[in-house]
């Protein structure tokens, strides 16, 4: 086994990994090249990882990058469908990160309820994954947002509580991304009402076909702005 070495992650997976609960047991799913849990094992933020993932070859890689940075005795690697199949006891946080809000959605009711820490960062459909947490005992505690490779990012962290939370349009939007006060945070809202700006246009070229569905988002885009420009008057 090489000597240990330490892997910089880029800003999207730093914030993942600061969410890690200190000398906890952590799972990422969908580990891809297995940076992020060799990261957590080769800082010593993680005291041990499990690194999935759904097909081989990512694993292969990962196992590589496990070698070069000599945490073998702290990384495990599995094949693994999401969740399916894993011992969960003695986990503390599992990581679910670039794949589409609705997939991670998947992968969580297929072992709902999780205990552990979920550190979360969907690559697209963030709102049907804040409705899934609200809606099945989640509570968001805090997101946290990243722009890297020209675009943004947030990272959800929640916890079951078993109490369904209220998940408002906005709420599914944009989530707890306003706390974050980071320029990061700004750029992502920022993000989401271009989208929602973008919406309405093509809406309004529909010829008033889907005049409720342009109210609503109208509705949404004023409140983004609302709450933007309340951020850039505190700044």
């Amino acid at each position: 086994m090489k000597e240990q070495s330490t892997i910089v992650l880029d800003r999207r997976l730093a914030l993942l990994a600061e969410e890690m609960t200190p000398g906890g047991f952590g799972v990422d799913v969908g580990t891809d090249h297995g940076y992020l849990a060799v990261h957590l094992a080769g800082s010593g933020r993680a005291a041990r990882m499990l690194a999935t993932d759904v097909n081989e070859q990512p694993l292969q890689s990962a196992r590589r990058c496990i070698e070069e940075h000599g945490v073998g005795d702290r990384v495990d690697t599995r094949l693994t469908d999401g969740l399916k199949g894993l011992e969960l006891t003695g986990i503390t946080d599992i990581f679910i990160a670039g794949m589409g809000g609705i997939l991670i959605s998947e992968i969580l009711a297929a072992r709902h309820p999780l205990h552990q820490k979920l550190i979360l960062q969907p690559m697209t459909q963030a709102p049907a994954l804040r409705r899934w947490l609200c809606e099945n005992g989640y509570e968001i505690l805090r997101e946290r947002c990243a722009v890297t490779g020209g675009k943004a990012y947030t990272v959800l962290t929640a916890r079951y509580t078993g109490r369904v939370q209220p998940c408002s349009p906005l709420f599914a939007l944009v989530g707890r991304a306003p706390e974050d006060s980071s320029p990061d945070g700004m750029a992502y809202l920022r993000r989401q009402l271009t989208r929602l700006e973008r919406k309405a246009e093509g809406l309004r070229r529909s010829a008033g076909a889907f005049g409720e569905e342009l109210a609503e988002t109208e509705a949404l885009a004023d409140a983004l702005r609302a709450i933007l420009g309340e951020k850039e008057g505190t700044e």
